[in-house]
Formats: structure tokens, C-alpha cells, sequence
């Protein structure tokens, strides 16, 4: 973005000392408002940066003419090179203009990914989704349907990243939720549509209805997979069934948790040997 934004200003620069560098150029007042205007439209309307390129550069060609045309500024004739001139350099213009856009829009994406931000199907809180998860206890308490809560947490360890030593706290945060942004979009992706996914903290609760006891051991497992092979992230998931483990919600989410936080601390167990060895090396008493 700094390269881009250096380039544009001193592309600008150059294009309206042109005529001092070069006095047999003499660019049109049409010219010196047109681009501007249009470099300003592409950076203010997100939606032209789905427009095709060649169409953005084609658009403003026969305004740009008319304008010239209008204003009573000679379009052809002895004016010919002039006008090309003009032409290119808006073509210019637009193009690092359109760098520019796209990379303030890649911008927004991530930080709006960070934030867990806009997304069609992003869990919703866990106080939002509760009823709708007690509804569908109750569906299966009634028709005697099975009915599976899994809770899901991402391991720690698998997040961290080399990051300052003065800003890691901020940067751990921000990364922390990035993956779990990045984890809540692979599980609404790879998951049903009538699934019903919630963000708990920092794990999810996810009701499956119509899904076993016994065929949670295959879904747990294709779960875990996909996220470590699109993510790098090890799941940690408990998993409750109804109605072997529990029969209201409330048991089944914290039987979930518990399962889950068990994993976790296995996790932390078989990792700390290691940790207190990678500590004894780098800070030697």
C-alpha cells in the first residue's frame, strides 16, 4: 500500500507539472478535472473494483471526448497527439488508482475478518442461538429423535504466532481472532444448513439434530481433519449425546465443555515437558 500510495502521488505530481517539463504540452482544463474526478470516484465506490478493467478505462474515453468537444477545446486535427496524450494519461491514472482501491479493499477484508465481521453465516452469540437450540431438544425429546451437542475449542498452542515481544499481547489477541473468525467460517461451510452453530467465548456449540451417539466419532474425526488441513488448527472437541449423556440442554452443553476443556488439558499435559525444556534453553538461569 505505501509503494502504491508513493507511486500515485508522484505519478500526480508529474502529470500537473507536466507542461512546466515539457512546454509544447499544453494539457485541456478538461483533462486537468477529469482526472482527478475519476480517480476519486474509484477509490470512493467500492463496487467499481468489480467492475472489469478494460471497462473502466473504456468508460470515461468518450466522456473525456465530449467534455473536450463541449468545452470548445480541438479534439482532432493538429490536437490529435494532444488528445492521446490526455487519454493515456487518464488510462494511467485509473490504473494506479485501481491498485490503490483493491488494496484498500483487501484492507477491509482483513480487518473485518479479524473482527469477525460481515459474513452471511456466521455463528450467532450463544445467548441468541440458546432457544433455538432448546427448541430443537424439545423437537427431539418429543419425537424421540436423536440429538448431538458438540462444544469446540481451537488449542492455543496451534495459534500462537512469532510476534514482538512489546506488542504480543495485542498481536496474540488479534490473532486469536482472526483463526477463530477463519474456524467459525470453515465449520458454517463444511457443516449442514439446519446445524445450529453458536460462538461461546472462545469455542463453539453446535447442535446437530437427527446425528447419533454413534455417528459422532466419524463426524468429529472429518472435522478435525478439514480444519488442520485448510486452517493448520487442532480442534479440540467434546461432544454430548441425547439422550445417552443428558436430557436436558443445559447438561448436554455442559457435559460438551467438560469433554472438551478434558482434551484441552490432555493437550496441555503432553505439551508441557516440552515447553518447560524450550524455556530452561532460551532463558537460562
Amino acid at each position: 500500500m505505501r509503494f502504491l500510495v508513493a507511486i500515485l502521488i508522484i505519478w500526480l505530481f508529474f502529470f500537473y507539472n507536466i507542461e512546466r517539463l515539457s512546454r509544447p504540452v499544453n494539457i485541456t482544463k478538461v483533462a486537468y478535472l477529469l482526472v482527478p474526478f475519476m480517480g476519486v470516484l474509484a477509490i470512493l465506490v467500492p463496487h467499481l473494483r468489480k467492475v472489469p478493467l478494460w471497462a473502466i478505462l473504456g468508460a470515461p474515453v468518450p466522456v473525456f471526448l465530449i467534455l473536450k468537444y463541449w468545452s470548445g477545446e480541438p479534439v482532432v486535427g493538429a490536437s490529435l497527439p494532444l488528445t492521446v496524450t490526455e487519454i493515456c494519461i487518464l488510462a494511467v491514472t485509473i490504473i494506479l488508482v485501481r491498485w490503490v482501491s483493491n488494496g484498500l479493499g483487501e484492507f477491509e477484508e482483513a480487518v473485518v475478518h479479524i473482527t469477525i465481521g460481515q459474513h452471511d453465516r456466521l455463528p450467532e452469540s450463544f445467548s441468541t442461538s440458546q432457544g433455538e437450540m432448546y427448541r430443537e431438544l424439545r423437537r427431539a425429546r418429543h419425537y424421540q429423535r436423536p440429538l448431538a451437542l458438540m462444544a469446540i475449542g481451537v488449542e492455543k498452542k496451534s495459534m500462537e504466532v512469532a510476534v514482538d515481544r512489546m506488542v504480543q499481547e495485542v498481536q496474540q489477541a488479534m490473532v486469536r481472532e482472526y483463526v477463530l473468525s477463519d474456524v467459525a467460517k470453515k465449520l458454517v461451510d463444511g457443516l449442514e444448513d439446519y446445524n445450529v452453530i453458536a460462538r461461546r467465548n472462545e469455542h463453539f456449540l453446535i447442535l446437530l439434530p437427527e446425528v447419533s451417539s454413534n455417528d459422532l466419532p466419524a463426524l468429529v474425526a472429518r472435522l478435525r481433519q478439514a480444519m488442520a488441513e485448510q486452517t493448520g488448527v487442532t480442534l479440540q472437541i467434546g461432544c454430548s449425546s441425547f439422550p445417552e449423556d443428558a436430557v436436558t440442554f443445559d447438561s448436554l452443553v455442559e457435559q460438551a465443555v467438560k469433554a472438551m476443556d478434558g482434551k484441552r488439558e490432555e493437550a496441555h499435559s503432553a505439551l508441557s515437558p516440552q515447553l518447560a525444556t524450550e524455556q530452561r534453553t532460551t532463558y537460562p538461569l
